[in-house]
């Protein structure tokens, strides 16, 4: 056996992941094996299957700013609206990163990138990671709005996500470029054709039209305006929207410091 092999799991230190004790994590499980057991799966793409929530997140907040020292709000969803970079250790290390999530109301299924100019064996793949760590956050307890978004040849991106359930969409950075808007528009009427959703948490500029089409159908649409800038200690809440009310009594934007004016986010179409 060469000296660099071992065939047993290294032992990690313990960390916050909810019971006091972390998992061994195989220097080999590249792929994250270890998470895999227990997750029901698809019978064509073999995706993990979504049982969603309806709930109605107060605020978001960015994993990247959650994962700071001190920052708590328990009634805020996490979001993953963010570059991969900034939640890739939610793939490393689940285990540890499971311990921050409980701290919340829940989250918005994470969202690695499957950008339209992508491979398809690559949009698979992080669709795959996404579904895995929203899963195992389901069955750890959190609850999780399955987040999606339909692109022509790829019918595996709404694969075990449940119908008639809440979910999100991010607009982020795709409203503004009238090519990128019309290519949104199109994936969003047939996201919403297919899983013909009761809500829609949405994450973005909602400009130009971008969410007419779900509350042409009655379908209950929140706002949550994207902040490039976010300020770990307030942070603006959604603008609920719907069909026949535009604003929903008892939803306040955050304040900034000795009650002054509302934070300014920097706008995003």
């Amino acid at each position: 056996m060469n000296q660099h092999d071992d065939p047993q799991p290294r032992p990690r230190p313990a960390g916050t992941g909810g019971t006091g004790k972390r998992k061994p994590i195989h220097r080999r499980d590249t792929c994250n094996e270890r998470l895999m057991p227990g997750i029901h799966y698809t019978p064509l793409y073999e995706f993990p299957v979504l049982q969603g929530c309806d709930a109605h997140p107060l605020s978001l907040v960015p994993y990247s700013a959650a994962c700071q020292r001190g920052f708590c709000d328990p009634g805020a969803f996490i979001h993953f609206f963010e570059d991969d970079y900034r939640f890739e250790s939610i793939w490393r290390d689940f285990d540890r990163a499971l311990g921050k999530l409980r701290r919340f109301a829940g989250i918005i299924e994470p969202d690695f990138s499957t950008c339209i100019d992508y491979p398809r064996p690559v949009k698979a793949a992080n669709r795959f990671r996404s579904q895995l760590i929203a899963a195992r956050c389901e069955q750890a307890g959190i609850k999780v709005i399955p987040s999606v978004r339909a692109e022509p040849g790829c019918p595996w991106l709404l694969d075990g996500v449940p119908r008639h359930s809440t979910i999100a969409i991010s607009g982020y950075g795709l409203i503004k470029d009238p090519t990128e808007r019309r290519m949104f528009l199109r994936d969003v009427r047939t996201t919403v054709d297919t899983l013909q959703p009761r809500a829609i948490v949405y994450y973005g500029s909602d400009s130009h039209g971008a969410m007419d089409y779900p509350r042409s159908l009655g379908i209950t649409v929140w706002t949550y305006p994207a902040n490039t800038r976010y300020f770990t200690r307030f942070h603006r809440h959604a603008t609920p929207r719907n069909p026949v009310n535009q604003t929903v009594p008892g939803h306040k934007a955050a304040h900034g410091p000795e009650g002054g004016e509302p934070w300014e986010a920097d706008a995003a179409d």
